[in-house]
């Protein structure tokens, strides 16, 4: 018996990364009977449906969740949050997608960063320190700093069609405070919250 326990334990992974759906849900108002959560951030409302969650070919997990700017009970703004996470927890890429009236924002994918190389010490003189580095922050900023960049591109085209775009994330509660990035950081910032063990 003792065999046969040692043979599962060498077999099964110590950790395998997981994501806390109903706690995700529960930080966004709860999760109705349609498997969306319907909450306020930043005086605009928002819809976030239930995340996919599909194992990866390593035994990490892939999540997907879409994220709508809520405007006059319709989506002023349809996004797309994609996430991939080693098996141990760790975030290796996202991407972010937004479709509002027929503008899109695509920040293509972005990888984990690499770990910056310590500096070296110089003889007769102290060891610079190295600052310091978290790699899932350092991919997140990277992200909207891509997400911001788009937006910016789709909103210096004509007049005419950067007010069709501004309209449309006006139609929430107050125009000049829906910041849509905003709202996609949020979610982020929860679904890495909600990673097994907490995304490193």
């Amino acid at each position: 018996m003792k065999s046969i326990l040692l043979a599962l334990a060498l077999i099964t992974p110590a950790f395998a990364v997981g994501f806390d759906t109903e706690g995700f849900g529960q930080r966004l108002n709860g999760w109705k009977k349609n498997r969306t959560a319907v909450y306020d951030f930043t005086d605009a409302s928002y819809r976030t449906h239930m995340p996919t969650i599909t194992e990866t070919t390593d035994g990490g997990i892939y999540i997907s969740t879409q994220v709508d700017l809520i405007a006059f009970g319709d989506a002023g703004a349809i996004s797309h949050i994609d996430m991939t996470f080693s098996r141990g927890g760790t975030l290796l890429s996202a991407q972010l997608r937004s479709t509002i009236g027929r503008k899109t924002i695509d920040t293509g994918l972005v990888r984990r960063p690499e770990e910056p190389v310590p500096p070296v010490a110089v003889e007769g003189q102290p060891a610079p320190k190295a600052m310091p580095f978290n790699a899932a922050e350092e991919l997140i900023i990277e992200l909207f700093n891509r997400y911001d960049a788009e937006m910016r591109k789709v909103s210096e085209g004509k007049d005419a069609e950067k007010r069709d775009l501004f309209s449309r994330l006006g139609g929430s509660k107050n125009a000049k405070s829906a910041n849509l990035a905003a709202g996609l950081r949020h979610n982020c910032n929860l679904m890495l919250l909600h990673v097994g063990g907490g995304a490193k």
